[in-house]
């Protein structure tokens, strides 16, 4: 499927397996634990890798009025709208896949290029935004939770997780269209 230039920019191509991957191996060198993420603490973690985050509001926006959050690559950092970080202080569950999002394009490397290529479509292992979608749904849901805990149903993944309804139920959709609700996890 491929998915229009505006939805994301071109980056070096990478399969959900090999997003999963880098996800399970972040949350493995940050130390995280098996299910809900204390983002806040998450992204006061993320220093020490230097990776950073500020807060901005409508006055001192980086980013047009519509984005939540964004990652700059240039200044490694990942730029949050001060109502989302609020939600997200206060446990909102979209707040995590957002944060998430965020952080797959900062630990994938994407770099946003430009050059004179007129590009209509991207193949979505190509899209920025395809890969950090995957990358927020495996780094937030881990498939091996879910396998091993029999995480069936969208609001038990989204209670395990402390996400949204919405990104628990399109997890779990995908993983179901997949057949890999019900596999072994690797190494088990």
């Amino acid at each position: 499927m491929d998915v229009p230039l505006h939805e994301g920019f071109p980056v070096a191509p990478r399969s959900k397996r090999d997003i999963r991957d880098a996800a399970i191996h972040a949350r493995r060198i940050l130390k995280l634990p098996e299910g809900r993420l204390n983002i806040p603490k998450l992204l006061d973690d993320l220093t020490e890798y230097g990776l950073y985050y500020d807060v901005f509001d409508a006055t001192s926006a980086p980013v047009p009025a519509n984005v939540e959050a964004c990652f700059v690559p240039e200044d490694m950092t990942i730029y949050i709208r001060d109502s989302v970080f609020e939600q997200m202080a206060k446990g909102g569950q979209r707040a995590v896949f957002t944060i998430g999002h965020e952080l797959g394009h900062a630990l994938l490397a994407h770099r946003r290029t430009y050059n004179r290529q007129l590009v209509t479509t991207l193949p979505r292992y190509c899209n920025s935004e395809w890969q950090a979608n995957i990358f927020s749904a495996e780094f937030t849901m881990p498939l091996n939770q879910i396998q091993v805990r029999c995480l069936r149903t969208a609001e038990a993944i989204a209670w395990f997780f402390g996400v949204s309804p919405a990104a628990a139920r399109v997890r779990l959709e995908e993983l179901a269209a997949k057949g890999e609700l019900y596999e072994k996890p690797r190494g088990s």
